[in-house]
């Protein structure tokens, strides 16, 4: 059935999502999520008590994270019912954002199958909305609040406010769509310090999300300035920066099978440095369940994705389960 399931969504998205302008294709899918219950249909889900994990002492389900992009409570409880042993809600920022003006994505195809490329530029709610939304949100499997700033104090009070309404904070430092965020990377010594006093703000575990484009940063400086602070979960990682004509700002973040062989090299050379000692979720490029099943292989902890969640459907998670007891 979950083959049948994924034809069809293949049909689906080559015969009419594709072919839409992107906001209409986006406001379709956004709107059959928020209006068909399919987060009540079990063949969207796979219960195998041999997949269950942790991150930082969390107990997830299963492995697999739908990666940050949704923040509307509606579609984070319909997310949280097809499969994932995670979600993770949207960056959010201090105050509210409207991100940058459209174009902001774009598809492309390449040689390793469709990808996405935007420059969203962390359109949210803005704090004091997104906290209030969340309140009434039942977490079927755990939440993860993604969260972006600007400063230090932008860091510590998002860490402080939304941490007691998820199970994990992630601390997002690699977004290519916001200049100041992205160049975090760029400032190890400064991000030392940083991550220590948002280790204080909050007792919830915390994820650094870190950039595909700083591998050489990463593992130098990051992750042991991370380490130092308490921190032991990274995310590994994000888009990929490229230049993008066809987007208001003429570059965006890369998603999509084409980064795929970077995360997998990511996810190996940063458990053979680090060891047991740091957990690694791996995101980037996963559309199909070998994909998973080779970055778990490779030393990844957890697994995320959303890219394939839009040109594979919400049943890929299902297969890549079935994949995944199969050779449990």
């Amino acid at each position: 059935m979950s083959r049948l399931l994924a034809t069809l969504y293949r049909l689906f998205y080559d015969g009419l999502l594709c072919r839409l302008p992107e906001p209409a294709a986006i406001a379709l899918g956004q709107g059959l999520l928020r209006a068909l219950p399919v987060d009540r249909l079990p063949i969207f889900r796979l219960e195998d008590p041999r997949l269950r994990t942790t991150l930082g002492g969390v107990e997830l389900p299963n492995p697999l994270i739908l990666a940050a992009m949704y923040y509307e409570p509606r579609i984070l409880r319909r997310a949280m019912g097809l499969g994932f042993g995670a979600v993770t809600a949207k960056s959010i920022t201090l105050g509210p954002r409207p991100g940058h003006p459209a174009p902001n994505l774009v598809r492309v195809r390449t040689a390793a199958g469709p990808g996405l490329v935007n420059c969203n530029g962390f359109q949210n709610p803005g704090l004091e909305a997104f906290r209030a939304s969340l309140r009434g949100l039942p977490h079927r499997v755990p939440l993860i609040v993604s969260v972006a700033g600007e400063s230090v104090e932008d860091y510590l009070t998002l860490a402080r406010e939304l941490g007691p309404l998820a199970e994990l904070v992630e601390f997002n430092i690699s977004s290519p769509n916001t200049r100041l965020v992205y160049e975090w990377s760029t400032r190890p010594h400064e991000l030392r310090a940083l991550l220590g006093r948002v280790r204080e703000a909050t007792p919830k575990p915390l994820i650094v999300k870190l950039s595909p484009d700083f591998a050489e940063v990463n593992e130098r400086q990051i992750i042991p300035a991370a380490l130092d602070a308490g921190i032991r979960i990274v995310n590994y990682g994000n888009t990929r920066r490229v230049a993008e004509p066809r987007l208001s700002q003429g570059a965006g973040g890369l998603s999509g099978p084409e980064i795929f062989a970077a995360t997998l090299a990511n996810v190996a050379r940063a458990r053979a440095t680090f060891g047991a000692g740091l957990e690694i979720i791996g995101t980037g490029g996963v559309d199909a369940p070998d994909k998973a099943r080779a970055l778990l292989r490779a030393g990844a902890n957890a697994v995320g994705y959303f890219t394939g969640f839009i040109t594979r459907g919400p049943i890929l998670a299902r297969r890549i389960l079935e994949e995944l007891s199969r050779t449990a």
